[in-house]
Parts: C-alpha cells; structure tokens; sequence
C-alpha cells in the first residue's frame, strides 16, 4: 500500500542572486511507498514543480539558476527516489517510468495542491510528459526544457548526433579516469563529478559555461546507479507523440539552438500537443537557463505569465 507523509520540514529565509529580495523557503521529507524523498520549497505564489534530469543527478543543478522564477511562483523541487537527499532504498516494483509518474502525483497531493504548473528538464521532460497524459486535468501549465523526446526512434537519433560531438578530448579524459581505479575507491565522488562534466562538454554552447553547473555526487553514487538499471526495459520501447494531444494545458516546448534535438523533432514535438508552442535559446545547448539566462526566462516567464 502506497504511504505518504510529512517526516520533516523547516522553513528559513534566503536571499536571490537575481534581487534583493528575501524568498521563503521550507524543506523535508515525504514517505512514498517506503522511501524517503526529499523536496525543497522556494517563494510563494502559483506551484510550480520542477522535475530535474538525470537519472541519478539531482535538483541541485538547477539551482541557483532557477530561483528567478521564485519571486513570482512557489518552486517545488524534489530529489527523485535513489537521487540526491532522497534515500536509496526503493520498492522494486515501482523502479519504472510509472512508478516516478506516480510519485509526482503524490507530492502533488501530499502538499495539497490543485492544479500546478510543471516544469521537466532533460530526463524529467519525459516524465512530466507521462505525467501529463495520464493527469491533464491537474495541470495549469507544461514547460518541457531540453526534454527527452517523445519516442526511442527520436532519442536514439538524438543520442547519435550527440556522439558526434564528442571530441578525441573528451575520450582521452574519460579513458583516464575510468583506467585509474579511483572509482572503485571509498569515495569515488570527485571522479565521478568529472566524468559527468566531460559528459555534458558535448551537450554545451560554450564548455566554459560548465563552471557555472553545480552538481551533487553523492558518496554512494555508484550503488545508486545500480538501482537505476531496471529502468532499461521501460526505455528500449516507447512512442508517446499519439498520446500528447491528451495534454490540453498550454504547453512550451524548449531547447537550445545547439542540440541536434532543435532540428530533429523539435517542431514535431510541440506541434503534437493539443496547445503547444516551441522556443529556440540562442548560444546554448542542453541547459540554456545556465548559458543564455536572459532569453530563457524571458520565454518562460512571458508563458506563464499569458
């Protein structure tokens, strides 16, 4: 039986990089089927969950550059089950694409919310997508940043041409790693820090831009992975673009100017909702709220804002 509760909470007031105002936050655990997932409150107003990439990264990167958005909505991050804060120990049986669907769906009923707005990032587009389809009528709004695409056909072709880019560099640096044996250390974190950011030089605009990424490797980050490899299964085979058109909120699909995804099926993708509509970022890749701050919030806060 599904259980979810409120373990923990405290409330402390910060103050945003992009003003100087104080923003509210509030952070704690909430108990679902028997983990323990962490989530962090940010500002007031409208409820804007956010679902961050990965698997196995966790909020933490999107942060501080999404606390723009927090002087005018309340944000809602969580650590995804095995990620970040949120404990290790899942149920087997809710490893799959469901499962995290679901969980979504619990945190929204657990802080009692109505409709939200829901904002996916890289691996977490995807989700909000299945959350979409299945929950449309929860749903004010739909922001799909650097999203997964919809279909395996999609990704794979996307995945490609990010191969493509992969410099001699970038094989050199990992090779070395990978040959040291450090990752079979007590604590590999640092390594594997470096190996995450060798693999988004690829997905970049500028690299230099890497810096500015915060990334939260944990010290069981490897075991972690481990818990992630049931999800194969429910990614060898999915098409979602029939059941887009279940999605009637108004909906923004978004990538930078310099991912394959922008003229492979960035287009067909938001064309495939009942209410969708495509932003390009110019100068940036798979995280343009990190490369082209200006033009990404100016999209994204004129969406919410219509």
């Amino acid at each position: 039986m599904r259980t979810l509760f409120l373990l923990v909470t405290s409330s402390v007031l910060l103050g945003c990089q992009f003003s100087k105002e104080k923003i509210l936050t509030s952070s704690g655990f909430l108990e679902i089927n028997g983990s323990q997932v962490f989530y962090k409150t940010m500002g007031q107003g409208e409820p804007l969950v956010i679902v961050h990439g990965g698997p196995v990264l966790d909020h933490s990167y999107l942060l501080p550059h999404l606390e723009e958005l927090a002087k005018d909505y309340q944000l809602i991050f969580y650590d995804q089950r095995a990620c970040g804060q949120s404990s290790v120990e899942v149920e087997a049986a809710t490893m799959n694409l469901v499962g995290f669907v679901e969980d979504i769906e619990q945190i929204r009923q657990a802080l009692q919310l109505d409709k939200i707005n829901l904002f996916g990032h890289s691996w977490g587009g995807l989700l909000a997508m299945k959350y979409g389809v299945k929950y449309p009528e929860n749903l004010n709004n739909l922001i799909l940043s650097n999203a997964m695409a919809p279909s395996v056909i999609d990704w794979q072709l996307e995945d490609g041409r990010v191969s493509e880019k992969v410099t001699n560099k970038d094989s050199k640096d990992r090779q070395v790693i990978m040959e040291s044996g450090v990752l079979q250390s007590a604590n590999p974190t640092k390594a594997i820090e470096k190996l995450l950011r060798i693999s988004f030089r690829p997905q970049m605009y500028d690299t230099s831009n890497l810096s500015n990424i915060k990334l939260y490797v944990p010290q069981d980050y490897m075991q972690r992975s481990q818990v992630f490899s049931s999800l194969g299964t429910d990614l060898t085979d999915f098409n979602l673009y029939p059941d887009l058109k279940k999605i009637i909120c108004p909906t923004l699909v978004i990538y930078g100017s310099e991912e394959p995804a922008a003229n492979l099926h960035a287009q067909k993708m938001a064309d495939s909702f009942s209410n969708g509509q495509l932003s390009i970022i110019q100068k940036s890749g798979h995280f343009p709220f990190v490369e082209n701050q200006k033009q990404f919030f100016a999209v994204v806060q004129d969406f919410l804002r219509k």
